[in-house]
């Protein structure tokens, strides 16, 4: 029997498709908003986890000595994005940028800004790199008070715009 090339070519393309997705923290793209609830209250000891709207789930701890913080969005309850901290640094910057080069090439956008926000003033730096239907991203903010360092993942969706800042 012989398989229409339509049928070969998305057969191929279902294939492809969950080499494209990410896994980090034990946290995959696709996995359901209930499914990353439970291995967030099981498997990992967060001081608080909030659902801010739906399709958003954060995790942090209170202590900002810990600096951890894992941010999931979800996209008609699938995840989609996620974003996590790690101790904001120069050297940690450039050595997520040198790291995200050799592995994925130059990036594929880049952001900087500078805005005015409630306490003052507010820098954003951000570099993405696009694999396949993934967007690897890190963002470096400045605030008046503090500074955030976050890796982000995000795959193509139908919810938001990626890469998202």
């Amino acid at each position: 029997m012989k398989i229409p090339a339509f049928a070969a070519l998305l057969g191929l393309s279902l294939a492809w498709a969950p080499a494209s997705a990410f896994e980090v923290a034990e946290f995959q793209s696709g996995m359901g908003k209930l499914d990353v609830m439970q291995k967030l209250v099981t498997q990992w000891n967060f001081d608080k986890i909030v659902e801010p709207n739906e399709d958003t789930i954060l995790a942090y701890d209170t202590s900002s000595q810990l600096n951890r913080r894992y941010l999931f969005k979800f996209c008609k309850g699938k995840l989609t994005g996620f974003e996590q901290d790690i101790k904001p640094s120069l050297k940690a910057l450039v050595i997520v940028i040198s790291n995200n080069n050799g592995k994925y090439g130059q990036p594929a956008k880049v952001y900087g800004n500078t805005h005015m926000v409630s306490n003052g003033e507010k820098q954003v730096l951000g570099l993405f790199w696009k694999h396949n239907l993934e967007h690897v991203g890190v963002k470096y903010l400045i605030l008046p008070d503090t500074e955030q360092l976050s890796l982000s993942f995000d795959v193509n969706n139908l919810c938001y715009q990626t890469p998202s800042f």
